[in-house]
């Protein structure tokens, strides 16, 4: 039967790339195949405990995620060391690795979409325009939770990730100012909402500059749903002012933190 020596750095990457593949490389096929159930599997159950829907949480499942990952390639190398020539099986081909590595690719690929909606329940986005200064500031990057109006109606406050009405290939990020039914009206900027004027602490405007139409509406009723949207950025903001109400249906999600901003203050910002 041939024969042939393991090098501990094909291990090591092998098992980098794939965890378990280099413990295939090294002959040990059933470990491998475990290794790579529990790298696979274990992130998800994790998931399921809801870790990633706080940015301390979610640290802690990368942690989680990094170190075992480190771990199987870590005892892929020491095995590799330690085994040093085995005799090669039918699995130990170069084109069986490659072979692994689609699959691998694919499997990831194909369930990508359904892992990160049903499981996941979170995604993230970056932020790209001024729209919802001070709140939000371009570069930021945030997590959205994807569930979260399964269980919940919209509220007024909430920061939601929705589809531009007219095209569904966009994706948005404004405050929800008014819901079904609520009777909403402008008076220079000021915004009232069944007749009470709202407290906006959170918004960036000069109230010097007033635009007729855009900073003097209403009243209005906001259909049934409907919500209306607005940018904090009031000035700088293209949001229901000018395209109209949105669909709840076109709600993908809701902001729930920052995870990264060139403010290194505002890393782990909860957003409510």
């Amino acid at each position: 039967m041939l024969t042939k020596k393991r090098q501990p750095i094909i291990a090591t990457i092998l098992s980098l790339i794939v965890p378990g593949l280099g413990q295939i490389y090294n002959g040990q096929f059933i470990k491998g195949i475990i290794f790579f159930l529990i790298s696979f599997l274990s992130p998800l159950l994790l998931a399921l405990a809801g870790l990633q829907y706080n940015f301390y949480g979610l640290l802690c499942w990368m942690a989680f995620v990094i170190l075992l990952v480190m771990f199987i390639a870590g005892e892929a190398l020491f095995s590799a060391k330690r085994l040093g020539e085995i005799s090669l099986g039918p699995f130990n081909k170069w084109y069986f690795y490659l072979l692994l590595m689609m699959l691998f690719i694919g499997l990831d690929f194909s369930t990508n979409d359904y892992i990160k909606t049903n499981i996941w329940g979170v995604k993230a986005y970056g932020i790209s325009s001024e729209a919802m200064l001070p709140t939000l500031m371009i570069d930021d990057r945030i997590v959205v939770d994807l569930k979260y109006y399964r269980k919940n109606n919209p509220s007024k406050n909430d920061i939601v990730v929705y589809h531009f009405p007219g095209n569904p290939s966009g994706n948005f990020i404004k405050r929800i100012i008014a819901i079904e039914n609520d009777i909403l009206e402008s008076r220079n900027k000021v915004i009232y909402i069944n007749k009470n004027a709202l407290k906006e602490p959170y918004i960036q405007q000069d109230n010097r500059k007033i635009n007729k139409s855009r900073d003097n509406f209403g009243p209005i009723i906001i259909p049934k749903g409907k919500v209306f949207v607005m940018g904090d950025n009031r000035d700088q903001s293209y949001d229901s002012r000018d395209f109209g109400y949105v669909d709840i249906s076109q709600i993908k999600g809701k902001v729930i933190y920052i995870y990264w901003s060139a403010n290194l203050n505002r890393i782990g910002k909860m957003i409510n």
